[in-house]
């Protein structure tokens, strides 16, 4: 009988030291992985700050680049539209300058008919003066038809260079028809000055006659 019950306390005994043992190993586990999960949540929430931090870090970029390129845009469109005023003051300048020397050069036409009539009333032979009025007023005719194209020029062009040669070209002819009338005025100035200096000679030699 005493065996027995020496027995089964020997064998109560082992089975706690068994049980206390497991719960103290199951206790460290729990505590083990208590203890890691704190790091582990931190490693998490460091993985999730750089990929969010990645994720803002392009879309600034991505801002950046699209308002540098809107910066870029403005700044083109704005340089053409510069050049497009200029190309533009430059033809309604020369248009002026041009029809300015229109009105003169017909101003001379005006006075040089006037001394061509004269001289014709004195008897003098004004048709080869009178040819080259009639070419001056014909080149002037046309430098206007030239000038009036400076208004209908179109500047819709972005290139600078394109919209400047249109109106280069446009004042070549004006230019050249206005070059043109000037010389027919003065071979008209020289052909009249001619026939008067015939007609004064033509008086004094009468007049000497008459003398006699």
């Amino acid at each position: 009988m005493n065996y027995k019950i020496i027995t089964f306390i020997a064998v109560l005994a082992i089975s706690t030291s068994a049980s206390t043992a497991m719960a103290q190993e199951t206790m460290r586990n729990t505590n083990g992985r208590a203890s890691n999960t704190p790091m582990m949540q931190i490693r998490t929430d460091l993985r999730t700050e750089i990929e969010a931090r990645k994720a803002s870090s392009t879309a600034r970029l991505a801002e950046i680049k699209a308002q540098a390129e809107a910066r870029k845009a403005s700044s083109t469109a704005a340089r053409v539209e510069m050049q497009r005023s200029l190309a533009k003051r430059k033809a309604e300048q020369t248009a002026r300058v041009f029809a300015a020397t229109v009105k003169r050069l017909e101003g001379i036409i005006t006075r040089l008919e006037s001394r061509i009539e004269k001289v014709k009333v004195a008897g003098g032979d004004t048709l080869r003066p009178e040819a080259f009025v009639e070419e001056a007023k014909n080149h002037l005719s046309e430098a206007k038809t030239s000038i009036a194209l400076f208004a209908s020029i179109d500047f819709s062009g972005d290139k600078a260079q394109e919209n400047f040669e249109k109106v280069r070209e446009t004042a070549t002819i004006a230019k050249g028809h206005i070059k043109e009338a000037h010389r027919s005025l003065m071979e008209a100035l020289r052909a009249l000055g001619s026939i008067r200096a015939e007609i004064q000679r033509s008086a004094t030699s009468t007049a000497t006659t008459t003398e006699e």
